[in-house]
C-alpha cells in the first residue's frame, strides 16, 4: 500500500515560531475527523503530545494496525503529514518517535525466539536479522554479521520476512525452514517442493507481526532493547550500538 506520509524536512529554528507559555492540543476525535476530511481514511487517534516544535502538536494514530505520526496545531484545523527533520544536526525526529512508539516489549521480544528460522553465533549481545533471500542489501549487512557472529561476539537470529514484490521468495523462506538449510539455504535461495505446514506457518506469524511492529522492509535489525534499524549498518555503526570494542 502506497504510504501517505511523505518526506517534509523542515528547520526547528524557522518553522511555527510560536511562542506560547503552555500549548493546549486538539482533542482526539478533532483530529480523527480532519484525518478522514484531509486523508480519507479512517484513523484511531491513540495520543496527542506537544511536539518537540513549539506551537505544534504530535498525534500519534493507527493506521491499518500501523503507528503513525500527525502534526497538528493547536486548533486541529492545519495537518501535516510527514517528517521532521533537526536541520542543525540531521537527526529525524518523526522517525525517533516512532521508534519508541514501535518499541518490541519483553513479551515481543520472546516471541521472536519462536519465529527465529535459524541462529549463527553464540555470543551473548543478541541481533534479530530481519532479512529476505531475494534482498541484495541484505547480502551485504550478512557479511558483516558473520564474522562478528564466527568472532563469538554475536548471536545472530534470522527472522524470514519474504517481501511480496519478490516472486517465489516465500517458497523459499519456508523450504529454508522446513529442511533446514540455515545460513547456506538463505544464501543460495535454495527452494524445493517442501512446504511444509510448520515452515509456512512461522513465515507468516513473522510477518503478520514485524508489519505491526511497522517494519516493511528488509534487512532490519531488532535490539535488545526492542528497538530496531531498518538499512545496513556498517560494522563500525553496528559495534558502537552493540556496545563491541575491538
Amino acid at each position: 500500500m502506497r504510504s501517505i506520509f511523505t518526506s517534509i524536512a523542515v528547520s526547528t529554528l524557522t518553522i511555527f515560531i510560536l511562542t506560547t507559555a503552555a500549548l493546549s492540543c486538539p482533542t482526539k476525535e478533532a483530529v480523527k475527523k480532519g484525518a478522514k476530511t484531509a486523508f480519507r481514511r479512517d484513523v484511531d487517534v491513540v495520543e496527542i503530545v506537544p511536539a518537540q516544535i513549539s506551537g505544534l502538536c504530535q498525534a500519534q494514530v493507527k493506521l491499518q494496525g500501523q503507528n503513525r505520526i500527525i502534526y497538528t496545531d493547536q486548533s486541529g484545523k492545519f495537518l501535516i503529514a510527514g517528517q521532521i527533520f533537526d536541520a542543525s544536526t540531521g537527526a529525524n525526529l518523526t522517525r525517533q518517535a516512532l521508534a519508541e512508539m514501535n518499541r518490541l516489549t519483553k513479551d515481543e521480544l520472546k516471541k521472536l525466539e519462536s519465529l527465529t528460522a535459524f541462529k549463527v553465533g553464540s555470543g551473548k549481545k543478541i541481533v534479530y536479522f530481519v532479512t529476505d533471500p531475494m534482498c541484495p542489501y541484505c547480502k551485504k549487512a550478512e557479511q558483516i554479521l558473520e564474522p562478528l557472529a564466527k568472532m563469538g561476539k554475536i548471536e545472530v537470529r534470522f527472522l524470514l520476512f519474504p517481501l511480496k514484490f519478490h516472486k517465489g521468495a516465500k517458497e523459499q523462506c519456508i523450504s529454508i525452514i522446513c529442511d533446514k538449510k540455515g545460513l547456506e539455504g538463505l544464501r543460495s535461495q535454495y527452494k524445493s517442493d517442501n512446504q511444509c505446514p510448520a515452515g509456512k506457518q512461522k513465515v507468516e506469524d513473522t510477518i503478520r507481526m514485524l508489519r505491526t511492529k511497522g517494519i516493511s522492509g528488509t534487512p532490519t535489525y531488532i535490539f535488545e532493547d526492542g528497538l530496531y534499524h531498518s538499512g545496513v549498518l556498517q560494522e563500525n555503526v553496528l559495534k558502537q550500538r552493540l556496545g563491541i570494542k575491538d
